[in-house]
């Protein structure tokens, strides 16, 4: 297949991140050397997010069915957009071989598919959780790449760990990369392999703020960095931010008191325990391993995961949370609380973003010219 042409000057190729949340991808892509230049999301505080963490981007509120893609291009051209990435829900997919644009469970997808087809950027990237690769026996799998397989895109499919690519997590997702040269898109080597290249670990992460207690809060760093890792993070921030605890109940700080790194609710004495819920809440992080995936309701220690400080009985903060992310301290996030928890929770962490865009940036380079 010819090469295709690529404006490869100083400017940077031009990127839209649709369904942005607070621009976890986008922030990634940015540190690759991508210029992001719009993101469309539908809850105000994260579009407030995105926006004041990439100011020189239009940030959209509203819902993308209601959007042009014209709108999007921010007065650029279509051919001057390299890249539209995103993670739009595809889970409305639940009848085997369902295909339909119009069904409103599948409406959010089918909108990623038309702005793909309206502007038709040389590649792509659709992320999502894995469980979407076994839905309907695979089939869900087959409907999304035929789809952009139809628009000329070539589609690699991969799920990438977090944490191989530097992110103290362990956290899995799929990604979808399509693109027009006709190629097979090689995803990125693995960095940290856990053996050659240790994991990063929850202390190597968290280790240098402020070790508050339940209800408090911390508005200032009292130590220096331990880590390489943790003066990168901070990245000359001043002011700590995010840095509150919730105020659990006397109940909820003894059943946390009875917890170690690594146990949850199951290891409680039986006065302790819960009558119903989940067996893995009150879930302690594991001080010399990655945490586990981070969600949007971090925050609350009665949620399935491990949200526990590795030492102090309360849960992670927004910071500790942000950071298990590979946000950098300077990160801002909009809303209340809970609001912030979701943000973070949601995101795709930048880190892995970064590998990939990476990547991507070389295979642009390899096929164009």
């Amino acid at each position: 297949m010819r090469h295709l042409k690529l404006n490869r000057g100083k400017k940077r190729m031009k990127v839209i991140d649709l369904f942005c949340g607070c621009g976890g991808l986008s922030e990634g892509f940015e540190d690759a050397g991508f210029n992001i230049v719009c993101g469309n999301d539908v809850d105000k505080n994260m579009v407030e997010s995105f926006k004041l963490n990439h100011p020189n981007a239009k940030a959209i509120l509203g819902d993308i069915t209601k959007i042009p893609s014209e709108e999007l291009l921010n007065n650029n051209k279509k051919e001057d957009i390299t890249l539209i990435i995103g993670g739009p829900p595809c889970q409305g997919f639940s009848s085997v071989g369902d295909r339909k644009e119009e069904d409103p469970r599948n409406k959010l997808f089918y909108e990623f598919v038309r702005v793909v087809k309206d502007i038709k950027p040389k590649i792509f990237v659709l992320e999502n959780v894995t469980g979407i690769l076994t839905m309907q026996g695979g089939k869900v799998k087959e409907i999304i790449k035929q789809e952009f397989e139809k628009l000329g895109y070539n589609v690699t499919i991969k799920i990438l760990n977090a944490e191989e690519y530097g992110v103290p997590q362990k956290r899995r997702r799929v990604f979808f990369v399509g693109n027009l040269f006709g190629k097979e898109f090689e995803f990125p080597k693995v960095e940290f392999d856990g053996i050659n290249k240790p994991f990063r670990t929850v202390w190597e992460t968290i280790g240098d703020l402020p070790q508050i207690d339940s209800g408090k809060e911390s508005k200032e760093y009292l130590e220096e960095p331990k880590t390489d890792f943790q003066k990168l993070l901070r990245n000359g921030q001043k002011e700590l931010l995010y840095h509150s605890s919730p105020n659990h109940s006397e109940i909820m700080i003894k059943r946390m008191e009875n917890i170690k790194q690594g146990q949850n609710h199951s290891n409680l004495p039986k006065e302790l325990k819960l009558n119903k819920g989940y067996p893995n809440i009150y879930g302690r992080l594991i001080a010399d391993e990655p945490s586990d995936t981070i969600t949007g309701n971090c925050g609350c220690i009665s949620a399935p995961g491990r949200f526990i400080h590795p030492l102090k009985h309360r849960a992670i903060t927004v910071r500790e949370a942000s950071r298990l992310q590979s946000f950098r301290d300077n990160k801002i996030f909009v809303g209340n609380q809970n609001s912030k928890y979701k943000q973070v929770g949601n995101a795709v962490p930048p880190l892995l973003a970064k590998a990939l865009a990476l990547r991507i940036k070389d295979f642009l380079s390899e096929n164009t010219r």
